[in-house]
């Protein structure tokens, strides 16, 4: 008789930690897809637990520390696939005024904060979930992603169409991400990312939506915006009928506008039943979510154009 506790436990794996960055290339490029690269662990190992995976090799990053690191220049904000969605919830960097504050929203709303110590944001973009929450934020920021490999070289790919259906991505066997970039703004800027859960914390998300925008110099109207959505498709939605709507408008028009931008959304969105909630429901708070988020993205680039002056 099969007995439930075995089946909770990791099976036979080899394990490396290399101190390089070149190390783990090879390693990878040897094993393939025998291979699994470990970070925070959240989702790897109790996929191990459960059976779903096998991985011949484990190879640890947590000797990498330059994979860690969170930085902004002229050319806009890098972040290190191995930081912790603590370190992005926490980072004076992302703070509410910043142009990049969806991405620290987005790290705040996974799970508890046990997990938060644990999870990176190149583990959440890897695993690909439909119900990522730092995905759809740096979607809407523009994220390009640098990948490595040992015969490869580098290359830069956009993180919008990375994701091909959940679980799947363009990243191949012996490639691992070695920084995630986000252009800067060329004018006054906000973004934000909103969620719909069944509570506080540890819940997997209904619906989500991460908004950005970019003004005009003169901060009269919006010059770019940019709308995806999470949990309401297999992969993270962007929503350029949405974004179309927005872009162009004067600041004095946006209500009417945003109402018109959710209802695009709405429209764009195929959210499923399940146990979790209705279609129906998720339908509606695909709505409720654009409207807020991209109000909320409109105010702080407002307050970022009022502080420029």
């Amino acid at each position: 008789m099969d007995n439930p506790v075995h089946r909770m436990l990791l099976p036979r794996f080899d394990y490396e930690a290399p101190a390089s960055l070149e190390r783990v290339c090879r390693l990878l490029a040897e094993a393939g897809s025998e291979a699994r690269l470990l970070a925070g662990g959240t989702d790897l190992l109790l996929k191990m637990k459960r059976g779903d995976l096998r991985p011949r090799l484990l190879v640890s990053l947590g000797q990498l520390e330059a994979l860690r690191q969170v930085e902004v220049s002229d050319q806009g904000l890098r972040v290190g696939p191995l930081c912790t969605m603590s370190m992005l919830q926490d980072h004076l960097l992302l703070g509410p005024d910043s142009p990049w504050a969806a991405l620290a929203e987005g790290a705040s709303s996974v799970g508890g904060p046990i997990i938060r110590n644990r999870a990176t944001v190149g583990g959440n973009i890897a695993n690909a979930r439909p119900c990522a929450d730092t995905v759809p934020p740096l979607m809407a920021l523009q994220a390009h992603l640098h990948l490595e490999s040992r015969d490869g070289g580098e290359r830069v790919v956009a993180l919008d169409g990375f994701i091909q259906g959940p679980g799947e991505t363009h990243l191949r066997p012996e490639e691992i991400v070695t920084a995630i970039a986000v252009p800067a703004a060329g004018g006054p800027a906000g973004s934000c990312y909103i969620k719909i859960t069944r509570r506080a914390a540890m819940e997997v998300t209904l619906v989500g939506c991460a908004a950005s925008v970019q003004l005009d110099a003169a901060a009269t109207h919006v010059e770019r915006a940019r709308v995806v959505l999470t949990s309401v498709a297999p992969i993270p939605l962007r929503v350029p009928a949405a974004e179309q709507v927005v872009q162009g408008c004067t600041l004095d028009r946006m209500e009417l506008a945003l109402h018109e931008a959710a209802e695009a959304a709405r429209s764009a969105a195929r959210p499923i039943d399940d146990h979790r909630a209705p279609a129906f429901y998720r339908s509606e708070m695909v709505a409720v979510t654009v409207r807020r988020a991209l109000r909320q993205a409109v105010r702080r680039a407002e307050a970022s154009a009022r502080e420029a002056s």
